[in-house]
């Protein structure tokens, strides 16, 4: 989608109606580009068809709630926005530490050191880096082997993870091993 300035053209009016965005002279719909519910999709005009991807909620400044900064997610597992560390239960104990924006490595707890920080956060759904704030961590790789990486928060499925019955697991089921 993209924005310019007003000149009341056809092309820039719309009407809202039976949760749809249409426009009058070609009833085009408001559309997700390719239906992918994903963080950072097109949005695009398409053939009105009344598919899901073309339904949209108004929610007005007044109405909408806050979102949460604090308390616990439910869904998740996680306390929002409360700095926590990803420990192994290996006998030293080390932690995950997102090192250079990229790697996770294992390493020894050290106080303060913000990479080995991590928390939850409620707008993006994901496990964010403390240090590195645009960064969460991330499964990357498939087959036989998973690679864990700190990498900028795009909130699509190898990026959301649970913590549940003391594993960290993500929506396709991978167990964080650390």
């Amino acid at each position: 989608m993209q924005i310019w300035s007003t000149n009341s053209g056809w092309f820039q009016v719309f009407k809202y109606e039976n949760n749809q965005f249409i426009n009058p002279t070609n009833n085009k719909a408001i559309s997700v580009d390719g239906k992918n519910d994903i963080e950072g999709q097109g949005v695009v005009v398409d053939g009105n068809q009344k598919r899901t991807d073309q339904r949209w909620k108004v929610v007005y400044l007044d109405q909408a709630k806050p979102i949460r900064t604090k308390g616990f997610n439910k869904e998740f597992g996680f306390h929002i926005n409360r700095p926590f560390y990803i420990r192994s239960r290996l006998p030293m104990k080390r932690v995950a530490e997102c090192h250079g924006a990229n790697n996770v490595w294992l390493k020894r707890w050290r106080k303060n050191t913000n990479a080995q920080q991590w928390y939850f956060d409620e707008v993006t759904k994901t496990l964010k880096n403390n240090h590195w704030k645009s960064h969460s961590l991330d499964i990357q790789g498939n087959g036989g082997s998973t690679n864990i990486r700190c990498t900028t928060t795009n909130s699509r499925w190898w990026q959301l993870f649970k913590y549940q019955d003391a594993f960290v697991t993500n929506e396709k089921g991978k167990v964080l091993e650390v």
